[in-house]
């Protein structure tokens, strides 16, 4: 799921805070919105929203209160601008949180989690019963949303059950927990530190509603 390191190393994309390039991250180069629109343009209220629910960052707020602030002078126009008008966060606690920012501009653009929703309910419908749903997840949204739906069949994790106590849902997990990368395959790809893979075995029950 999510972008490719093929993405990430292009700098003319945008994806990455590594290079000082053109605030864009668009997956599709053909719509409109881009990185670039959303900081300079976004009110408070909406930057702050997207910071907190997809970057998971506490100083949301604070941070789209910079990012005002900062474009008021002048437009923040590349990746190397958006870290020096939040470069007291960068590196809170010892963590860069650049790359929560730039995760959540990206989800948002691109409409990331909308895309996965889809996506699952898609897959739903077209494995049929016994086969496997396979996922790769790189951060904590996306891993929480396929594993509510392999356990309950919605994404917000909501468990039905039939009168004799058994789970009503599409999928049922392969495994107790997602199966994550060992220390050997880090060493040769470190990219795959934050991957989760989970899988889902098709049920007969129909397909839920997410």
């Amino acid at each position: 799921l999510g972008v490719s390191s093929h993405q990430f190393d292009d700098p003319e994309r945008g994806f990455s805070f590594r290079f000082d390039t053109p605030l864009d991250m668009r997956m599709d180069k053909s719509q409109a919105l881009s990185a670039y629109k959303v900081v300079n343009e976004w009110d408070e209220e909406r930057l702050a929203n997207i910071l907190y629910l997809y970057g998971e960052l506490n100083a949301a707020r604070q941070m789209a209160k910079q990012i005002i602030e900062c474009r008021k002078e002048k437009p923040i126009v590349t990746s190397n601008d958006l870290q020096q008008a939040l470069k007291r966060w960068k590196n809170t606690r010892g963590k860069n949180l650049m790359a929560q920012v730039f995760q959540a501009l990206r989800i948002e653009i691109n409409q990331e989690l909308g895309a996965l929703k889809d996506m699952l309910q898609q897959t739903a419908s077209m494995i049929q019963p016994g086969g496997r749903l396979v996922v790769i997840s790189y951060h904590s949204l996306e891993d929480r949303m396929v594993k509510n739906f392999i356990r309950s069949g919605n994404i917000e994790g909501k468990v039905s059950k039939d009168l004799f106590g058994n789970i009503q849902a599409s999928f049922t997990p392969a495994h107790l927990k997602a199966i994550i990368p060992d220390e050997t395959e880090i060493q040769n790809n470190p990219r795959a530190r934050s991957a989760r893979l989970r899988t889902g075995i098709r049920t007969n029950y129909p397909l839920n509603k997410i």
